[in-house]
């Protein structure tokens, strides 16, 4: 049973799969990389990013953190309540001008109504 995954120590994983009737993800599932992609991203930087509480809209971001291949990012208009991690190599991140060359429009974070990077709305 699930009561008895150990605490510390090393879970063995064939007796976990056996005694809770589960099935492993195949390692073909797995789309990450072996070797992590290099972040050569810089606290400061600005990006377009999806607004990860409306994915349909794209938004101005920063880069405010980085831990090893992972992006802590900040919509411009936001708080830090609503920071959240990207990997640099993720398909919901792209450079400035990205959006409008796809005939695109940078949005707002959910639930700005104004600031001023957006002053019409």
């Amino acid at each position: 049973t699930l009561s008895q995954i150990p605490q510390q120590g090393h879970l063995h994983w064939e007796k976990y799969l056996k005694e809770t009737g589960a099935v492993a993800a195949p390692p073909h599932c797995f789309r990450q990389s072996t070797t992590p992609p290099v972040n050569e991203f810089k606290a400061g930087m600005k990006l377009e990013a999806q607004d990860p509480r409306n994915t349909t809209s794209t938004c101005i971001a920063t880069v405010v953190g980085l831990t090893g291949s992972r992006l802590r990012l900040r919509l411009d208009g936001s708080d830090n309540k609503n920071d959240f991690w990207r990997l640099v190599d993720s398909s919901e991140i792209q450079p400035i001008g990205n959006c409008e060359k796809n005939g695109g429009m940078l949005q707002p974070p959910l639930g700005e109504k104004y600031n001023k990077l957006f002053p019409q709305l």
